[in-house]
């Protein structure tokens, strides 16, 4: 007598699934020794493990199957996992998802001809957080051969401080080239104008009316007036670079009176109109340097401001505990794809209407940074432009 078809397609699918069963079995059962193995390995003795945990790079080891069987406390803080809630995760959990398939590849083509080396000097490599951040990582790779396979030992480090630093230095070195090129222009020139027409009063003065000769002396005070500006931003430049202040309580009053001060002449000459607000809250600075910063965005603003020039400076009291300072023209405004260039090195607002070295809005910035601030730019073309800059308020009693 012939058993039914359906019984025999059943008992075929509980064999089936008994057999995925014992198989997971299997699996599982060769992980834990294979964790047990390495921990025994690495934690078996205290010093040893203590060595393991205290390590400042990440330790990660990894099976032939590229599961992760071990890691120290560095690595989870790292990646941002809970201890041992990455035992038995494959590998390719730790990477961005577009690198995954091809760094299989390598760890697996690593794992047929393993070798000591290091991985990541001038390569970037990217890891990926838990709750899906990615940063760079250097890694150094070993391994060892057990009696249970052979294991790959990673030491990942964390190299985003490292890059910032690179980015900020390369940074540096292209603004200092350009501040090198165009103040080296600018130096020349103005140097040339005072040496020609020294010259010619020199040789020619006896002979030279008196309202002619006033023009040229004052075109040398003129000149002479500039290159001393671009000293001055060079050597604080320079400070910028080298120096660490210390920073305090700022009042800004007298500190925006000496910058107008400093304006006097040209604020005279453009028949300017200044609006000063009060109340201006004291914020954590130093002086010297927000002089510079206020000097700055005034000239700025008399220079390419309207004809004639109406100034309004301000402050407005942030809810972050910052305050922003603003200084705001009555000029032509700034096109959207020209603002983000405004803060570098070399640029002007007006290439077209002025020549000058361009330093000021890129030595603003640099200020405003190393004071732990930011600076800022609102323009409409045809309605002005605000340039301000916040820093931390400081609370009076």
């Amino acid at each position: 007598m012939t058993e039914p078809v359906e019984g025999k397609s059943a008992a075929a699918d509980e064999i089936v699934r008994m057999q995925q069963q014992i198989s997971h079995l299997q699996e599982s059962l060769r992980i834990q020794q294979r964790v047990a193995y390495a921990a025994g390995l690495f934690q078996g003795e205290v010093t040893v493990r203590t060595l393991v945990s205290s390590l400042a790079e990440g330790l990660l080891i990894i099976d032939s199957d590229q599961r992760i069987i071990l890691i120290n406390h560095r690595l989870e803080e790292m990646f941002g996992y809970a201890s041992g809630e990455m035992i038995g995760q494959f590998l390719q959990t730790l990477l961005p998802d577009r690198y995954a398939q091809v760094h299989g590849h390598h760890v697996n083509a690593y794992f047929q001809a393993p070798r000591i080396r290091s991985i990541g000097q001038g390569l970037e490599l990217v890891g990926r957080r838990k709750d899906g951040a990615e940063f760079p990582v250097e890694v150094s790779l070993s391994y060892l051969d057990t009696e249970t396979g052979r294991f790959s030992l990673a030491f990942i480090t964390d190299v985003t401080q490292r890059r910032q630093a690179e980015r900020a230095l390369l940074e540096q070195n292209e603004a200092l080239n350009t501040f090198a090129q165009t103040v080296a222009h600018d130096l020349v020139s103005s140097v040339t104008v005072l040496v020609g027409l020294s010259e010619y009063l020199t040789e020619t003065y006896i002979d030279v009316p008196p309202p002619e000769l006033q023009e040229y002396l004052a075109t040398i005070a003129r000149s002479g007036r500039k290159m001393s500006s671009i000293i001055n931003e060079l050597l604080l430049l320079a400070s910028l670079r080298q120096d660490e202040v210390v920073l305090g309580p700022v009042e800004m009053v007298p500190i925006i009176e000496t910058a107008l001060f400093r304006l006097h002449e040209v604020i005279q000459t453009e028949h300017a109109e200044i609006i000063q607000s009060d109340g201006f809250p004291p914020v954590l600075g130093y002086a010297p340097w927000l002089e510079e910063v206020w000097f700055n965005y005034l000239s700025n603003a008399l220079k390419y401001g309207g004809r004639p020039p109406r100034v309004e400076i301000g402050s407005t009291v942030a809810d972050n505990g910052y305050v922003k300072f603003w200084v705001k023209d009555n000029g032509v405004g700034v096109s959207p794809d020209r603002q983000a260039q405004l803060f570098k090195a070399g640029q002007r607002l007006e290439q077209y209407r002025a020549k000058g070295h361009g330093l000021g809005l890129s030595i603003v910035q640099q200020i405003v940074r190393k004071l732990s601030g930011q600076v800022s730019l609102e323009s409409t073309q045809g309605q002005g432009s605000v340039f301000g800059f916040s820093l931390l308020q400081v609370k009076t009693e």
